[in-house]
């Protein structure tokens, strides 16, 4: 988990939103960023933006699981 945070912090830096506080960022916001972890420099992709619009429908699932 800490080298998964590590390189978020990184992707987010590079993006337009970086000034942005985690907590508020909007959901496209979200997504882009999981694009960009999944696939780098490809992040554009029709793939890479699937997996940004699935990480969307597991959001809250995840921070549940990371509650418990």
């Amino acid at each position: 988990m800490y080298i998964a945070s590590e390189y978020l912090a990184q992707l987010k830096a590079e993006s337009s939103f970086a000034g942005v506080p985690a907590d508020q960022m909007t959901p496209a916001q979200h997504q882009e960023l999981a694009a960009r972890y999944n696939d780098g420099p490809g992040w554009q992709t029709d793939d890479a933006q699937a997996y940004g619009r699935g990480f969307g429908y597991n959001l809250e699932e995840a921070r549940r699981a990371l509650d418990d």
